[in-house]
């Protein structure tokens, strides 16, 4: 703005009027910057939208992928007389286990600043497709390389990681599948990456990631039985007083194959060795249980299967904790008695408790021996199967569960007191198993009950155990349903997006209003790839080749519906078919991903546009403040040019009234 003062206070001249009126013709000068302005950020804020927009169909097509459009659904029934209760569940898998993998592979370690020389080639071949072939143009270093095979687009990607053996150069396909495996020819000093599965000559590159197929369930149906649970390895200790403290001597624990470790409490009590396990690296979790009298201490295997078996050793205080698996008894078994003691079944009782279920056994008659209890035992049916055995000085009742593994306890009371189970050091409440499932005939062994893929992308959680009566079935079936619901979501997703490109660009012609990126041109060219890309063709795929052989048509306003009937017939003749058209390899919405990632791009057409339009407010915003600092110019000129006037029509003003008041005196002379 000016500096100098406009006030017109020597002539009367209104010098701010005329400054601020000439100023308003020059300020002219700024409208066509001004709409210029406005018209910008319109596209900005346009292509912002337009941004948005894409980001949520992108969102919406990465959640389609094979699987998606290959769902299956399972019913599990029992034609047998046995449990209604299911023995188990099964989902299709869905977790990473089974999504499809890209090949990598590795070079070996390359010392940092070795060069390749110029003229020496590398050829890359991903599957079928035609090799690569990248020359180098001078000489270059690992990461010349790398940056060349990146810039050939050859179908993989290359980087570089470090370790102790120096830099390693690793290939990752573009593609997914074992279809799509590497190959790569190299010459001269680019030989050390040579690699060709399908030759024996000595190659330095290695795999380090194997190409891997999704893994889809497959229709059919499947008689299953479970004939075992999985289940951890569990021990209890004697029972200790509160007064018990371990404080000399050493505790060790091994899990499996894995390393023994040193249990180191830093209380002697019970409770100290509970919190030393639990702290440690040893694989296992231990409790407290007090039944009232007593406390036991409970140490269980973290992990499930027959190899997770618990060793414990202790020496001094700790003895009591010793376990050895391999010298454990395969069956619990009574105290020792005498030669010759009896029993009254008038002074006492006798609880049989397996796993969790307990049983009173019915006692009868006076002075009965340990073969009168056998035969009493037995028929209870509680789970056990009795049987004598003398270690040469006294007899013990053994008891066989029927279920292997399973914790017994044969508790006495009066006279059979001594009957009670021996304890000495830790004894098994369970041991550690793997699950057994038979699927048509064939069984099949788990370290948990959890299990993957015995049936082709299928994973059972396994509950129970099922009985001889039981004859379950798993039917494994095309879920019609939920894929055309996802090929309905598919054609809204895309609509919505079509509508908001319409609205953007389209032209009333009654209001004669133009959408904001109406004749745009990056919006055009938008438009057009993905018009082109929704009416491909994929070829290889028999009778589903396009979207309108799914029932999937284009309307006048460029938006897409679904003929359900067709859609229907569709599914239930070529159901792999709908999956091959739309996510394989040259699939539609495969492509449709591509094309959105490369507009979503740093150098996408969303990003450039965006980029451009901001560079052309910059350049606009420069324009108005150079305006601006003209105008501001000017007007100090206008204002300095008027004042200067003002001051010379003031100094006029001031003669022609001296001149007036000469006249009148001399006027007065005269008449005088």
């Amino acid at each position: 703005m000016a500096t100098i003062s406009a006030s017109g206070a020597g002539s009367g001249l209104d010098v701010a009027t005329i400054v601020s009126q000439l100023m308003s013709a020059e300020s002219n000068a700024l409208i066509p910057l001004t709409t210029q302005a406005t018209s910008f950020n319109s596209l900005l804020s346009a292509y912002g939208t337009l941004k948005s927009s894409f980001s949520t169909f992108q969102t919406a097509l990465n959640s389609l992928n094979t699987a998606t459009f290959s769902a299956q659904k399972m019913a599990v029934s029992n034609t047998g007389t046995g449990t209604t209760t299911d023995p188990f569940t099964a989902v299709v898998n869905t977790d990473t286990a089974t999504k499809a993998l890209s090949q990598i592979i590795k070079s070996e370690g390359i010392a940092t600043g070795t060069t390749f020389s110029s003229g020496d080639s590398i050829a890359i071949q991903v599957g079928s497709e035609a090799p690569k072939f990248i020359t180098l143009s001078e000489n270059k270093t690992l990461e010349g390389l790398k940056t060349a095979i990146n810039d050939a687009k050859a179908g993989v990607i290359a980087s570089i990681t470090t370790d102790a053996n120096g830099d390693h150069l690793v290939l990752e396909a573009n593609a997914t599948g074992t279809t799509n495996t590497i190959k790569v020819f190299a010459n001269g000093s680019l030989s050390p990456f040579g690699y060709n599965t399908s030759n024996t000559s000595p190659t330095t590159m290695t795999q380090t990631q194997a190409p891997r197929d999704i893994t889809l369930a497959a229709s059919g149906a499947h008689d299953i039985s479970v004939t075992q649970l999985a289940q951890a390895h569990k021990l209890k200790t004697e029972g200790f007083t509160s007064s018990a403290t371990f404080a000399t001597g050493i505790l060790a624990i091994k899990t499996g194959a894995g390393t023994t470790t040193l249990i180191n409490p830093k209380s002697p009590t019970l409770a100290g060795v509970r919190d030393a396990i639990n702290t440690s690296t040893a694989g296992v979790t231990a409790s407290i249980v007090n039944d009232g009298t007593q406390s036991h201490l409970i140490i269980s295997s973290k992990a499930t299967g027959a190899n997770n078996t618990i060793k414990i050793t202790g020496t001094e205080s700790f003895a009591a904790f010793n376990f050895d698996p391999a010298a454990a008894p395969s069956t619990p078994q009574t105290a020792a008695v005498p030669s010759g003691q009896t029993f009254d079944a008038a002074s006492g009782t006798l609880t049989l408790k397996v796993g969790t279920t307990t049983s009173t056994i019915a006692l009868t008659g006076a002075s009965l021996t340990l073969n009168d209890l056998q035969t009493q035992i037995n028929p209870a049916n509680a789970g056990v199967t009795a049987s004598i055995s003398n270690d040469g000085t006294n007899s013990h009742i053994v008891l066989t569960p029927a279920t292997a593994g399973t914790a017994v306890t044969l508790t006495g009371t009066g006279d059979f007191t001594a009957l009670n189970n021996s304890s000495t050091g830790m004894t098994q409440m369970s041991v550690a198993q793997d699950a057994t499932v038979v699927i048509d005939g064939i069984a099949v062994t788990s370290t948990t009950n959890e299990v993957k893929d015995a049936i082709s992308g299928v994973t059972l959680t396994l509950n129970k155990t099922t009985t001889v009566n039981d004859e379950f079935k798993l039917n494994v079936s095309n879920d019609k349903s939920s894929v055309q619901s996802a090929v309905s979501d598919f054609v809204d997703a895309y609509n919505t997006l079509m509508k908001t490109l319409s609205t953007m660009t389209a032209y009333d012609a009654d209001t004669q209003v133009a959408g904001v990126l109406q004749g745009d041109s990056g919006t055009r060219s938008i438009i057009s790839q993905l018009r082109t890309t929704m009416s491909g063709v994929v070829t290889g795929n028999n009778t589903l080749s396009t979207l309108s052989s799914l029932g999937i048509s284009m309307q006048k306003d460029g938006t897409f519906s679904v003929d359900a009937v067709k859609l229907n017939t569709a599914a239930t003749s070529n159901f792999e078919g709908i999956s091959r058209l739309l996510t394989s390899d040259d699939g539609i919405i495969t492509k449709l991903k591509s094309l959105v990632d490369d507009f979503m791009a740093d150098t996408g057409i969303i990003t450039e546009r965006t980029n451009s339009i901001q560079k052309s407010i910059d350049l606009n915003t420069k324009r108005q403040e150079e305006m601006q600092a003209r105008l501001t110019l000017i007007e100090e000129r206008y204002t300095k040019r008027y004042n200067a006037l003002d001051l010379v029509l003031a100094n006029m003003q001031n003669m022609q009234a001296q001149l007036t008041a000469q006249l009148a005196s001399l006027s007065s002379l005269n008449t005088n």
